[in-house]
């Protein structure tokens, strides 16, 4: 026999329900939303309605203490919190802090625009990519004009590349062996990690000491980190010794299986350890942020000699010295550069590097019938050698020869189709030559490729411009002033690209997404 059952307290159920509604919804604190699990919620509510002794001694004692009461709450409210601050860091929050970490980079250093400089270090780093698995994010590869010997990875797959270590290296393996250990800190995610143990670093917080880190101790990097707090912060996001011996084991894997020879990678170290004399008081900025050379090229000496790794891939060295004389023209007075370079000439007076970076120099100084002569020479010395065509094809452009460079450009870009810094110069020699339809074509297929070089945003925009697509023409100098870091112009140029858009194209709800981010309503005109 079913025993009956006592009626239901409907009163009691319905508060029942009403509460479980109200601990599933929002939680407001005065003007901040609390978003929180329900018995979290529940805790929350309870410190707010002050069942604690310690608060009720308080209200009973002395009604005047409301200043400490707000401040013990303050206290227990927060380390109540702290658990649930204790999250891992989200694949979407380190590809936020990363971005942060580049607009940053981009306000406060100067960043390499050259497309042959650049796409060497992309495709270093790609043929590493193509043997490290899957993984998380797209990585992207920058290099910065400092002379300091310095590469760094940040959260979000950002791989940074010091000018300074491009002109000290003597063989591809060893810039390869520099990727491959910071591709594997990336795929570790190593500082990701030493950033969620620094629970009261916020990702702003956390991307003015990376800034800092990666500008080294240089005045720009000292002028980030100038508080004891930040100066903590820098020492704690450093790598220890367990990070860099799995990046280094990672890294050995990824070189390996790409066919580099791994002892390129020691023969770097070796090098930023002997620049330790170049400023007794600073230690190069490698060093401050991955510990424990000494050991770790030990470790990697133990490794090749017990795994005896096979080597498949010889780079061709000469790409390496082209793209070396390319970053000392972009880093140094180019008048000093052509005295040095004649007076080494009277030395060496068939070195093809020395006329090489003799041509590049002139061109800098706008001398383009000196450069043309120095680099026919090197190209009759080495007719093979396809890349000094491209040189005198990108001389003959800078002095406005657009009919001699086309031809040059065409023939270079047939034979090397994946070569985006010829691609490029093509598209903007056939829009000076107001062939603007090819122009756009080619613009159009570099856009991916080229999406974080500033320049080709404002060539793009110009190219609008000449078509009447004034719309498309203020987004791209938008894209433009803003990989500049100018805010403020760049707003201006996507409120005019906002009024000149057509209603119902895609590119209008895109920019009012941007306006509206960076809160700025959009105003039709």
């Amino acid at each position: 026999m079913v025993e009956p059952q006592p009626p239901l307290n409907s009163k009691r159920v319905a508060k029942k329900m009403t509460k479980r509604a109200a601990l599933s919804r929002p939680f407001y604190f005065g003007d901040f939303k609390i978003s929180c699990s329900p018995s979290m919620k529940k805790g929350l509510i309870f410190l707010i309605r002050g069942r604690f002794l310690l608060f009720g001694t308080f209200n009973r004692r002395n009604g005047s203490k409301s200043k400490m009461r707000k401040f013990i709450f303050c206290l227990l409210l927060c380390v109540f919190l702290k658990g649930g601050a204790l999250a891992l860091m989200s694949h979407e929050e380190e590809a936020r802090l990363g971005r942060q970490v580049l607009q940053m980079l981009r306000e406060k250093a100067q960043f390499v625009e050259d497309p042959e400089v650049v796409n060497y270090v992309e495709e270093v780093g790609r043929r590493i990519i193509a043997h490290i698995g899957p993984h998380y994010f797209p990585f992207k590869f920058y290099v910065l004009k400092d002379e300091t010997l310095n590469a760094f990875a940040v959260p979000g797959g950002y791989i940074f590349v010091n000018t300074g270590l491009l002109e000290e290296i003597d063989r591809e393996d060893e810039l390869a062996g520099v990727l491959a250990h910071e591709l594997a800190h990336v795929q570790a995610r190593h500082l990701a990690k030493r950033i969620e143990k620094l629970t009261r670093l916020n990702l702003a917080s956390a991307a003015v000491t990376i800034v800092g880190l990666l500008l080294g101790r240089g005045e720009m990097g000292q002028a980030l980190a100038v508080t004891s707090s930040a100066l903590a912060a820098t020492k704690a996001l450093s790598y220890s010794r367990a990070d860099e011996e799995e990046a280094d084991r990672l890294g050995f894997e990824y070189l390996t299986a790409a066919g580099y020879d791994p002892r390129g990678f020691i023969e770097v170290f070796n090098k930023i350890v002997r620049h330790r004399w170049l400023l007794s008081e600073n230690v190069p900025s490698y060093l401050l942020t991955h510990p424990g050379t000494a050991e770790r090229i030990s470790y990697l000496e133990s490794m090749i000699e017990y795994y005896h790794p096979k080597v498949t891939y010889h780079p061709d060295l000469f790409r390496l010295r082209r793209v070396q004389v390319r970053v000392k023209i972009l880093t140094h007075d180019a008048g000093s550069l052509v005295v040095r370079y004649r007076e080494e000439l009277r030395k060496s007076p068939e070195d093809p590097f020395l006329h090489y970076g003799l041509a590049l120099a002139l061109a800098k100084l706008r001398r383009f019938e000196e450069a043309a002569k120095e680099l026919q020479f090197v190209i009759k010395k080495f007719p093979k050698q396809d890349d000094f065509r491209l040189d005198l094809a990108e001389v003959y452009f800078q002095s406005g020869r657009y009919q001699e460079a086309l031809p040059i450009l065409k023939r270079y870009v047939k034979r090397h189709p994946y070569r985006t810094g010829a691609k490029y110069l093509l598209a903007r020699c056939y829009q000076e030559t107001k062939q603007y339809e090819k122009a756009l074509s080619l613009f159009k297929k570099l856009k991916d490729k080229l999406e974080d070089n500033a320049d080709f945003h404002y060539q793009l925009g110009r190219l609008y411009a000449a078509v009447g697509k004034t719309g498309q023409a203020h987004y791209q100098f938008a894209l433009h002033f803003q990989l500049e870091g100018d805010t403020k112009v760049a707003l201006y140029h996507l409120r005019q690209a906002y009024r000149n858009l057509p209603q119902g194209d895609p590119l209008k709800a895109k920019v009012a997404k941007k306006l509206e981010a960076a809160k700025m309503k959009p105003k039709e005109g």
